[in-house]
């Protein structure tokens, strides 16, 4: 009964993470010895490995992700201390928690194809979806709530609750409008740069946090700080 009452509330998990397994086994002959597991900047294939290993890490991966992700969070003090704000931070990081085994079970679905000599530009096609992951995730990112696993964790989020909740609102933004603008400019940049634009943007927006988390910490500080006492 517990196993029909977890699937149900986890069917679309179940499918996102089963899918690859299924079409591996559905078409596990036709697969060559080697399979390409890796592409260059330029959308050629640079990396291979045999056909077990290849094909189902990826899926496996997915698995291991998906577990960490719901298992982990449950874990923290500091979402079980607000059972409100826990609530909101577990739906947030369920569709993250989605959102990313879907990005590794449709990249292993990229390798399956290119070894059934069904050939994308993956590079482009790669980029566009974890652009489209970085919308979603952007989209949710302002509502988890302060925790030790997941979010933005600097010094200054994880000492004030203001300051967290600001920057992740403020991270949800450039993460959502961020990727928006990269999917619509991207076809205007030549194909041997996207990769080096895109590698930009995604570290770009993950630096950007540090240095914002500090300047509202110092900004919110020195409202606080009662002035100075006359002198006597």
């Amino acid at each position: 009964m517990q196993m029909l009452r977890w699937l149900k509330e986890n069917w679309l998990q179940t499918v996102i993470l089963g899918f690859p397994f299924i079409v591996v086994a559905a078409f596990w002959d036709r697969f060559p010895a080697r399979v390409v597991t890796h592409w260059g900047g330029d959308g050629q294939p640079n990396g291979w490995m045999s056909r077990a290993p290849g094909l189902l890490g990826a899926p496996l991966l997915g698995v291991f992700v998906a577990l960490v992700t719901g298992w982990i969070p449950r874990l923290d003090p500091r979402l079980r201390r607000d059972p409100e704000a826990s609530e909101r931070s577990f739906a947030a990081i369920g569709v993250i928690r989605l959102a990313a085994t879907a990005l590794v079970s449709f990249g292993s679905l990229l390798i399956a194809a290119e070894a059934l000599g069904i050939h994308f530009n993956t590079i482009r096609i790669g980029i566009n979806v974890v652009l489209l992951f970085f919308v979603v995730v952007g989209n949710h990112l302002g509502n988890i709530r302060p925790n030790y696993f997941v979010g933005v964790r600097t010094p200054w989020t994880l000492e004030s609750d203001d300051v967290w909740r600001e920057t992740h609102r403020m991270m949800g933004r450039v993460w959502v409008f961020g990727a928006l603008a990269f999917l619509a400019l991207q076809f205007a940049i030549k194909q041997s740069l996207v990769m080096p634009c895109f590698v930009g943007y995604f570290v770009a927006t993950g630096v950007l946090s540090v240095p914002y988390s500090y300047w509202r910490f110092q900004a919110a500080n020195s409202t606080r700080r009662p002035p100075d006492s006359p002198a006597h």
